[in-house]
């Protein structure tokens, strides 16, 4: 028995009987055919019996069928689905079976959707076959109308012309189809078409101008309009009928043999020659679905089965996946214990170790806390991003401007001593060094104590204040010299942009009104000259007052 989602039964009803194939992966594993009577409706029943699971399509091939061509305003969602049902009551009320197969969109302003609305006008031939679906609980996919596949033989064969009757030889008789630019507009069965040869081609002729008058009735064509006749068969028998149409009457014709199309889709010659309506079935069983007529209370145990189906196949999917979780999350679980148990063995092993290097250790009185927060405040000074780097650039290029004029002297004489910095906002800080001798007077130091530097407020400006001491190296006694050097060192000082404010606080010799007069004249043959000390207060402006004042400069 066949079983699985790639079988299918692909049924087609004609007044007579029922004809049954069993297709799987596309490929036609046997056909049957069933009386429409009693007998032929239990077995049937029997059939449908052995392959409950297996999806069954239904082709409808009858004489009373009814379409109409219908434009409607364009629609979606809700308001869509209930214009097409009115639509659908209004030309077909009572009516089980029927449908409306959507063509094109107009082109113009209003946009029209155009509709084929189609239906069985005489659905008794089939109430048996259904009856029996229902009763054995076959999973019914749907109603289709045999003329909406003869469309698929137009796209099959590359029919391009804009009016094309299609005739077809089938076990109902004569199935003629009119195509308006490959849209399927009318269809009509002629049953009991003649056995003898000789007179296919005067039938043909008759029944096509029977349909080219119902055309012309429905204005679907015009009595201009040239129509081209395409005759089907599975033999090559209709050639002579199409050649005798054409030289007799004018008419464009065309002969189509399918022998060539049903070897391609896998269908034995001799078994389509008796049953033409398997190259219709061939191409449902293939996936070409068309259009369906059936209502959804037939189809109801087939799209259960279909959620039925979703929702295993869901759970099996979630119960792999969980699974595959469950077997990911043990196996994390065996990773994270064994690196868990190597840390502890790690962490104890680090122990051991650190407990054997503290015993080298000196015994000190600081507790463990004490020590961290002078670590902690050691790299907080490492990094503050001050230093007396500026400062030391300062003094040094102020020593570097001595060669500026042929008058002026070296200051290479000059040797600094001692330089203390300190970051401070206020411009009175002290140097508290001692280490100096003074020799200024009292008088002196008064008047200097008494004067007061006043730098812009701004809490957030710390200013560099630098404590120059330095001596003139060579000195000889010449005072004057040793001030006029000391005097051009703080000028060159004064000079750089970065300076605020320069103080002598000792020069190398007291020039006060006030201090007394000691020494001798003597002092210059001495063999031993007292040392010419001289002391500076520097003060460099923050970075930030420094850049703004240079971008100030630069502005046009």
């Amino acid at each position: 028995m066949l079983k699985g989602n790639l079988n299918k039964i692909v049924l087609c009803a004609t007044a007579d009987n029922l004809l049954a194939g069993i297709w799987h992966a596309g490929k036609l594993q046997g056909c049957q055919t069933f009386v429409n009577d009693d007998s032929g409706h239990a077995a049937f029943s029997e059939f449908l019996q052995q392959y409950t699971f297996i999806p069954v399509y239904l082709i409808v091939d009858a004489v009373e069928e009814d379409y109409r061509l219908e434009s409607l305003p364009h629609t979606s969602g809700t308001a869509k689905r209930e214009l097409i049902t009115r639509k659908l009551n209004q030309f077909y009320r009572g009516l089980y079976y029927r449908t409306a197969h959507f063509i094109s969109r107009d082109k113009d302003k209003r946009k029209d959707d155009n509709y084929l609305f189609a239906a069985l006008n005489n659905d008794e031939f089939i109430e048996g076959w259904i009856a029996v679906i229902q009763q054995v609980d076959a999973q019914l996919v749907g109603i289709y109308l045999l003329p909406m596949l003869s469309k698929l033989l137009i796209k099959q064969f590359k029919l391009t012309a804009p009016n094309i009757l299609l005739c077809e030889q089938l076990s109902s008789g004569l199935r003629q189809t009119y195509f308006d630019n490959g849209r399927l507009s009318m269809s009509r069965l002629v049953p009991n078409m003649p056995d003898d040869i000789s007179k296919l081609a005067y039938f043909y002729l008759v029944e096509t101008e029977k349909t080219r008058l119902y055309l012309m009735s429905k204005r679907f064509i015009s009595l201009e309009t040239r129509m081209n006749l395409v005759l089907v068969s599975a033999n090559g028998s209709t050639q002579h009928i199409s050649q005798a149409i054409s030289q007799e009457q004018g008419l464009d014709c065309l002969d189509i043999n399918t022998s060539e199309m049903a070897m391609g889709l896998g269908l034995p010659q001799d078994l389509v020659l008796q049953k033409p309506e398997l190259l219709h079935m061939q191409l449902l069983a293939n996936g070409n679905l068309v259009d369906n007529l059936a209502p959804e209370k037939l189809t109801k145990s087939f799209r259960f089965r279909q959620l039925r189906q979703a929702i295993n196949i869901g759970t099996v999917v979630a119960g792999v996946l969980g699974v595959f979780a469950s077997v990911w999350v043990l196996v994390q679980g065996f990773s994270n214990q064994a690196a868990y148990n190597q840390a502890v063995q790690d962490t104890m092993v680090q122990e051991y170790r650190y407990k054997e290097v503290a015993k080298s250790y000196p015994v000190t009185s600081i507790s463990a806390n004490d020590l961290q927060i002078a670590v902690e405040l050691d790299k907080q000074i490492a990094a503050y991003p001050k230093s007396p780097r500026r400062m030391m650039q300062v003094l040094s290029a102020a020593l570097e401007q001595s060669n500026q004029g042929p008058l002026q002297e070296s200051l290479d004489n000059i040797q600094l001593g001692r330089l203390r910095w300190l970051l401070s906002n206020d411009g009175n800080a002290k140097d508290d060094d001692k280490s100096m001798p003074v020799t200024t007077s009292a008088a002196t130091n008064n008047a200097q104590t008494a004067v007061n530097l006043t730098l812009p407020a701004d809490a957030a400006a710390l200013y560099e204040i630098g404590f120059v001491t330095a001596e003139i190296a060579g000195f000889s006694g010449d005072y004057r010299a040793a001030l006029n050097t000391v005097n051009r060192y703080v000028a060159n000082i004064k000079a750089d942009a970065r300076v605020a404010h320069v103080e002598v606080l000792q020069a190398p010799v007291n020039v006060s009104s006030f201090a007394d007069l000691q020494g001798s004249t003597a002092d210059e043959q001495s063999a031993q000259k007292p040392p010419a000390y001289f002391k500076l207060k520097v003060i460099l402006k923050p970075v930030d007052q420094v850049l703004a004042n240079a971008g100030e400069v630069n502005q046009p």
